[in-house]
């Protein structure tokens, strides 16, 4: 079967011949499949019915787009069919329990991982915050575990720019799968607001290994690989504050931007792995942030080499130009 070539976003190809096989769509009849388009990395079936004005003689007809699939090639059929796979029963909610008791935060909060939900025992899923003493409200301005001695989180709001000790001495929870509570302290930060938005906290002792830090990947590279296609799913999971999981994917999407949620982690769920690549509405990991980091590691007598960021190689896959 031969394809009609149809203009899409200003640029197309059209896949002829067995490459693909002609759709057939429920309540109409093949013959209303008239072809398929591509968009980087997603595939369209290009249908044609009838326009719903039929004064005109002959008849005239509109076409729209339905996406169907990814190529199989791409970092996006990997992310969507990996995340179709692991959604069945799951819940965004990652919290079973969390609560601030009276006297906090001299008394440690009560925590416990909801193990239905979403990110549960994907790697770096521990390295997520729920609570930690500067916080406003439950759950806002959350820390995210990117080395065993760094968490990340909001720039702005978080002091003036450069690095100081106005943070030392407060109090971050993590919990490990086994719901095991692990309390770092926070030693120094460095606060970033002109160049980039960021905080980086240096806790005073590494993280166990129950916590898992997160890898990470620049959003710029990112995009190249896992671009936005009009109409096609992309999954992406962002933790709020209320303590849920908006993926963007109907039956799992919350509002994760509201006053508050800033720097809350933005997350690519790969098949058993959450990566970070970037705070909401604040930076994405550069190698100004780990220059910041090994600052940090400096200023407490630590080895920097000890403290990289551990970067995700996304080299396999593909890059796109989308329109």
């Amino acid at each position: 079967m031969k394809c009609k070539i149809i203009p899409f976003f200003g640029a197309i190809t059209v896949v002829t011949g067995a490459a693909i096989a002609p759709p057939v769509l429920a309540n109409e009849s093949a013959a209303d499949a008239v072809g398929w388009a591509i968009n980087g990395p997603a595939v369209y079936t290009v249908n044609r019915s009838p326009a719903t004005n039929q004064a005109f003689n002959p008849v005239s007809y509109v076409t729209n787009l339905t996406f169907d699939h990814y190529l199989p090639d791409s970092l996006n059929h990997y992310v969507w069919t990996n995340f179709v796979a692991h959604t069945n029963g799951r819940s965004i909610i990652l919290w079973s329990e969390r609560s601030h008791p009276v006297g906090w935060p001299t008394n440690a909060p009560a925590l416990s991982w909801n193990k239905d939900n979403l990110l549960w025992g994907m790697k770096g899923m521990t390295g997520l915050s729920p609570c930690w003493e500067g916080e406003g409200n439950s759950g806002q301005v959350p820390i995210t575990a990117l080395t065993r001695r760094h968490g990340y989180t909001r720039g702005h709001g978080m002091g003036p720019d450069g690095e100081s000790t106005a943070w030392a001495g407060r109090k971050v929870w993590f919990v490990t799968a086994g719901n095991q509570r692990i309390e770092a302290i926070i030693a120094r930060a460095v606060v970033r607001t002109i160049r980039g938005d960021y905080t980086i906290f240096l806790f005073r002792e590494d993280l166990p290994s129950g916590i898992e830090p997160l890898r990470v990947v620049a959003l710029t590279n990112l995009l190249a690989r896992y671009p936005v296609c009009v109409g096609a799913p992309r999954p992406v999971c962002q933790t709020e504050q209320a303590g849920c999981v908006n993926t963007g994917i109907a039956g799992f999407i919350v509002n994760a931007w509201k006053g508050g949620d800033s720097g809350s982690p933005d997350m690519l769920p790969l098949m058993n792995e959450l990566v970070f690549y970037g705070g909401r509405s604040t930076a994405s990991p550069s190698p100004l942030m780990q220059a910041d980091m090994d600052t940090l590691c400096q200023l407490e007598g630590l080895d920097p080499r000890a403290y990289q960021l551990q970067w995700a190689d996304f080299s396999r896959f593909p890059s796109y130009t989308t329109r």
